[in-house]
């Protein structure tokens, strides 16, 4: 098994290349790789994808992603390397081995998905070199116990080595390995239990850090409550699994409303008005609307409902908002005007000059202008048709 010696690079359609299950399997079907696709529309595939022709079809081993852009790009042929390989066992570690240093960066649950087929490739060449050394130490004539010991010492050494390589080939440290492992397991679990939301988000938590989620299987009473909350789409990540455990809530969203103002017991930020209005809430956030006091402008922030410490307020714009509801159904075919109200609704409540604002399209005077423009307007495309039709009779 070796790439081919001085090997010829040559053209082929992408409809010709089938990719490796495993390349699909660890790195999913698409990948977002907004560098390299910017790079091949520029300046074409410069790295040639390595496929096999072993079976008789054309598969790819390396440069998935490079084929998938190819492919949305609408390129004729992209530049393949032909690789050597005699099984299907071959094939494997050539997919390994080329996407090792893959680019682009991989997220943890690839990289783990990596670490349990190098651990199956190591584990049984550490065995042999094992029963390799203890059959040279039953055939030595020097076989005193200090020989043994340090035979022994050896053969350790040889199998702490494989998880120490695993480490290093997946750039992680031999502790997190550990850690990550189980939460591995996990997730493997409950794919094969058909629990597809717990695996999402368990995936998600442990592509965040390795630690938390390693925390979090630890903890099975927890654990398998926020499966279970996952699984019924009550929620929508650990994070607010384990929140809503510690807080002893169910639903924490339950609380939360549209259009409600609350006070925050701090500024989320210091240019930010300390009061905030609900404009959203989605399976993992309560969205607020509120006010940047430098420039009066409207902010969007997205808070979790553990992160939200604040409190109810009564509604402090309720007459203004009774007339915004009004002028959006009076001008329902102004867009410029419905815009600029929607806005209004968003924030906690409103200026003085925003005031002056909503005054002015209460009066005769913005109506009738805006009635005498619907006048011209119709009478210009009245106009238009005329001429139009001149033309046609022409």
């Amino acid at each position: 098994m070796s790439l081919v010696q001085n090997p010829v690079i040559v053209y082929i359609s992408p409809a010709e290349l089938v990719v490796h299950p495993k390349l699909i399997e660890i790195y999913g079907e698409n990948e977002d790789r907004p560098a390299l696709e910017k790079s091949i529309s520029e300046k074409g595939i410069l790295e040639s994808l390595k496929v096999s022709a072993r079976t008789g079809v054309n598969i790819v081993l390396a440069g998935k992603c490079r084929l998938q852009i190819a492919r949305q790009l609408g390129i004729s042929t992209v530049k393949v390397e032909f690789v050597e390989s005699g099984s299907p066992e071959e094939d494997l570690k050539l997919v390994l081995d080329f996407n090792l240093h893959r680019e682009g960066g991989k997220t943890h649950y690839q990289k783990f998905h990596e670490g349990q087929y190098w651990e199956s490739v190591l584990r049984p060449q550490a065995k042999e070199r094992q029963r390799q050394s203890a059959r040279r130490l039953n055939q030595s004539n020097d076989s005193n116990l200090n020989h043994s010991v340090t035979e022994s010492k050896s053969q350790l050494g040889k199998g702490k080595r494989v998880i120490q390589e695993v480490s290093e080939n997946l750039n992680i440290s031999v502790g997190s390995y550990h850690k990550g492992k189980k939460v591995f397991e996990l997730i493997s679990q409950l794919r094969e239990l058909e629990k597809f939301k717990a695996v999402v988000a368990l995936e998600m938590e442990f592509n965040r850090s390795i630690d938390a989620a390693y925390k979090f299987v630890c903890n099975q009473d927890i654990c398998n409550q926020v499966i279970d909350l996952l699984e019924a789409t009550e929620i929508g990540s650990i994070g607010d699994g384990i929140a809503w455990m510690l807080n002893g809530e169910r639903n924490p969203f339950r609380r939360f409303q549209l259009d409600q103002v609350y006070q925050f017991k701090k500024r989320l930020r210091p240019e930010l008005e300390i009061v905030g209005r609900v404009i959203g809430i989605t399976n993992e956030f309560v969205v607020f609307g509120l006010r940047n006091l430098v420039n009066m402008s409207l902010e969007i922030v997205n808070l979790r409902p553990r992160q939200i410490d604040a409190e109810l307020q009564d509604e402090p714009s309720a007459s203004q908002r009774k007339r915004i509801f009004h002028l959006m159904q009076k001008f329902s075919d102004v867009f410029p005007v419905q815009v600029s109200l929607a806005e209004l609704l968003k924030l906690p409540n409103l200026t003085d000059k925003e005031e002056v604002l909503l005054r002015m399209y209460e009066s005769d005077v913005f109506e009738k202008t805006w009635e005498d423009y619907k006048t011209q307007m119709k009478a210009m495309e009245v106009s238009t048709n005329r001429k139009k039709d001149n033309i046609r009779a022409a």
